[in-house]
């Protein structure tokens, strides 16, 4: 994961024209990018059913 991060801090901070001083900003940005993109992925716990002759 950290190499991910990495290669998309570095194509991102090229893109905005390699502004200096500003690592930790364009480490941080990738790592929210990649993180809610692993999130999107995941799916939800379906809902079971309630058994039959349990009250609710």
């Amino acid at each position: 994961m950290e190499n991910q991060i990495r290669r998309r801090a570095y194509e991102m901070w090229e893109a905005d024209g390699r502004p200096e001083g500003q690592d930790q900003q364009y480490w941080f940005k990738a790592l929210a990018e990649l993180a809610g993109a692993a999130a999107a992925t995941i799916k939800p716990p379906r809902k079971r059913a309630p058994r039959a002759g349990k009250a609710a």
